[in-house]
């Protein structure tokens, strides 16, 4: 009998926190983008760190990381073994807008973000020693990364979308592109970073932090691909898992799909 009085409470415990959840959304109307830029701020600032689990929407702050292996143009083997990227709750919407007849939106996101890891690296390519003078470069240490005022476009598209007598608006992952720009700066810190036999980390990391604006266009999209990956998991699941008709005033049913 407690074990039956214990499941019943877990699960109206669930069903209260979803509800509480999807019950306090601000609604819109579809083409109030002032409106809808408000609603994504509230649902990042306030579930970011916590998720929903009860409806399948991830934490993304921070943003837990193990064995990302990450392959850098085809020259470097880059590997976090386990690390956090924090800040994403505090990123600031400045813009949402959604086309529903053209099934497209897009968000703007301006965010202060910190990398924290433990990190292994290798290369040998004949680069290396053009540029930096070592054989190869190999490392396992630590990594700081504090990228300030990162400017992100998101183009998502999307359908809207009859299901079990629900209308959702359903996200085509596949199909979302991004785009960057770092308004502020970006910094650096690693520590047992080696060209050839030497250690040489605080050399590179001085390399890095002086030329990173160069050095972003080439080498950065890989690292923003898998973070993206992360982004794209909270904003689909959101998407996908709560009936519009929580966080929007109009009445789409006429564009509804199976």
């Amino acid at each position: 009998m407690i074990t039956l009085k214990v499941c019943f409470f877990l699960f109206a415990f669930v069903g209260i926190s979803s509800s509480a959840f999807v019950d306090n959304l601000h609604k819109c109307k579809i083409n109030n983008g002032d409106c809808e830029r408000e609603l994504v701020q509230s649902v990042i600032r306030d579930i970011a760190k916590t998720g929903v689990p009860e409806l399948k929407i991830p934490p993304i702050d921070p943003i837990a990381l193990k064995n990302v292996s990450i392959k850098v143009v085809d020259l470097i083997d880059f590997t976090i073994i386990e690390g956090t990227v924090k800040g994403i709750k505090d990123c600031v919407v400045d813009k949402f807008v959604t086309d529903v007849e053209k099934e497209k939106a897009f968000m703007e996101l301006t965010c202060d973000i910190t990398l924290k890891a433990r990190y292994k690296v290798f290369s040998n390519s004949p680069l290396i020693k053009t540029f930096l003078g070592g054989e190869t470069v190999h490392g396992d240490g630590n990594l700081k990364v504090k990228i300030e005022k990162i400017h992100i476009r998101f183009d998502y598209f999307f359908y809207i979308q009859k299901r079990a007598d629900e209308i959702y608006i359903k996200c085509k992952r596949n199909k979302t592109i991004y785009d960057y720009s770092i308004l502020g700066n970006l910094n650096v810190q690693v520590d047992n970073l080696y060209l050839g036999k030497q250690e040489s980390s605080q050399m590179i990391a001085d390399l890095i932090n002086q030329n990173w604006k160069l050095l972003i266009p080439s080498f950065g999209k890989p690292f923003m691909d898998t973070a993206m990956e992360f982004v794209y998991e909270f904003v689909h699941k959101f998407f996908d898992n709560v009936p519009l008709k929580h966080y929007i005033l109009d009445d789409v049913s006429q564009y509804a799909r199976e």
